[in-house]
């Protein structure tokens, strides 16, 4: 865990640089900058090309992480492997292109009502979802070569700040809105520009045409990896995504924005688990094709303890800060029916972060056929719980099929690695975990509280640190995180 803690640390550190510029972006900028219309429409562009290029991806990061270690003997050969992944991206692109014209008008049909809207950005949408396969396939690179922090960096850090900058050029009336949307989608493509230029400059990067090199039992393995690790990959996107397209489509524009800031607020817990996650793919992918499973079972348990003590801190620090958070906000009363959305999504970010790495493990396992199975199942289950509770519920709704779903998803996993792997992430010390962190909100929610919301704020959170800190100080549910807070503990002679 030694190369996961030192990358995992700085991509933290970078992840909570880039949660600020976002909480910056979603909480002032953008309710100040533009519009709810405006806000809805950009934000449901970005989640349907999420969802699209799983489709268009067809696998093909995830190849690349599983498949890299087998090929990483040399610059040839890594060359010729990582040129077919991005030949290979191309025409599945292509292909992916030509046949959602196909489908397209029932899709959009949807939208018709409600965010038509949408609709007209049909080839934004679609520019975007090729562009994040390439950027999918890239990071999945750096990940394989044990290197998160340049990907994330990218990622939560730069194209956060170029979607400042543009919200404030907008905002003066320098360009119009659909210029502002042309750019918005031109940020991603300088990403993957820039990614590429730096793995050019490091001597990472090799090209080598001779592709017709690779035996063709690897292709034929391959390719029978990228059919299946696609359908988990849209499963998994669906569940995490869809939501926000729904609510666009059965609630409109304007409540979509609500819900994007307030599922903003609930994924800022999920954090910890992006930084710890991308290092332990890599780690997984090594162990299994080294037949390590005490590895495996090691990095589960720890990933999962450490994850829920580190998304529970979170999660109360958001929480017993959303008064003050709508308070300071501009218009934050419009906004403000998105505070249960928060509570509710931040739950089920906490949940997922519980279980642990399971999806890396299933993935990476001679058992990933299985992962399309209950990953389609629980996309209808998404679709369904969403189709069901929305009109009924509104926003509300649209969450609670989002926590139901992420739990399932989670519990379905758990047993699976248990039934064929023959172990499990949690411990004692998960109960411990979840107690203290209990013990820690139920004590900062009840002691007196100043009007002033900065303030008030300041005092909540401070004491949050003081009072969470000392609890896994004194109890010691995680070993790692004792060991990085021992520090502290030394100087104060805890």
């Amino acid at each position: 865990m030694g190369v996961i803690i030192k990358q995992s640390a700085y991509a933290s550190i970078i992840n909570y640089i880039g949660v600020a510029i976002g909480a910056v972006n979603m909480i002032f900028l953008f309710p100040e900058f533009l519009s709810k219309e405006e806000l809805g429409l950009t934000k449901a562009m970005i989640s349907m090309a999420v969802i699209l290029s799983p489709f268009a991806q067809v696998g093909l990061a995830r190849s690349t992480l599983r498949y890299f270690p087998r090929f990483n003997k040399g610059p040839n050969s890594s060359g010729r492997f990582f040129t077919f992944v991005l030949i290979m991206a191309f025409f599945t692109i292509t292909l992916f292109i030509g046949f959602f014209q196909l489908i397209d008008q029932w899709i959009f049909e949807f939208f018709e009502k409600n965010a038509p809207e949408l609709i007209h950005q049909y080839w934004l949408i679609i520019i975007l979802a090729a562009i994040m396969v390439y950027i999918s396939i890239f990071e999945a690179y750096f990940k394989a070569q044990l290197n998160v922090v340049i990907p994330t960096f990218i990622r939560e850090f730069l194209l956060r700040i170029l979607s400042s900058l543009l919200a404030f050029i907008y905002f003066l009336d320098v360009i119009s809105f659909e210029w502002f949307l042309r750019f918005s989608i031109a940020t991603y493509a300088f990403s993957l520009l820039l990614m590429i230029l730096i793995l050019l400059f490091k001597g990472q990067l090799r090209f080598d045409f001779s592709i017709f090199h690779l035996k063709k039992s690897f292709i034929k393995e391959m390719m029978k990896y990228m059919v299946f690790i696609m359908a988990g990959a849209v499963g998994s996107v669906i569940v995490l995504q869809i939501d926000q397209l729904m609510v666009t489509g059965f609630l409109g524009l304007k409540e979509n924005a609500v819900y994007v800031i307030a599922f903003f607020m609930g994924t800022v817990i999920e954090i910890p688990r992006r930084s710890i996650s991308q290092m332990s793919d890599a780690i997984i992918a090594n162990a299994f094709e080294n037949e390590r499973l005490d590895e495996i079972k090691k990095i589960y348990k720890q990933s999962s303890i450490n994850q829920l003590i580190l998304g529970s801190f979170v999660f109360i620090l958001v929480v017993i800060n959303l008064d003050n958070i709508y308070a300071i906000m501009p218009s934050g009363d419009d906004y403000s029916s998105g505070k249960l959305i928060v509570i509710i999504i931040g739950l089920s970010k906490l949940i997922n972060m519980g279980f642990g790495v399971n999806s890396e493990i299933i993935i990476s396992s001679k058992h990933y056929k299985s992962n399309i199975y209950f990953v389609l199942i629980l996309a209808t289950l998404t679709i369904g719980l969403n189709v069901i509770l929305i009109p009924k519920y509104g926003l509300t709704g649209a969450a609670l099929a989002t926590f139901a779903s992420v739990f399932l998803f989670n519990l379905i996993k758990m047993i699976y690695i248990y039934y064929k792997l023959q172990f499990h992430p949690f411990s004692i010390h998960t109960l411990s975990a979840v107690l203290l962190s209990g013990l820690c909100f139920f004590i900062v929610s009840i002691v007196p509280q100043f009007s002033n919301p900065i303030l008030n704020g300041a005092y909540l959170s401070i004491l949050t640190v003081m009072i969470f800190g000392l609890l896994m100080l004194f109890f010691k549910p995680s070993k790692e995180i004792t060991k990085i807070i021992q520090p502290i503990r030394d100087k104060f002679n805890l």
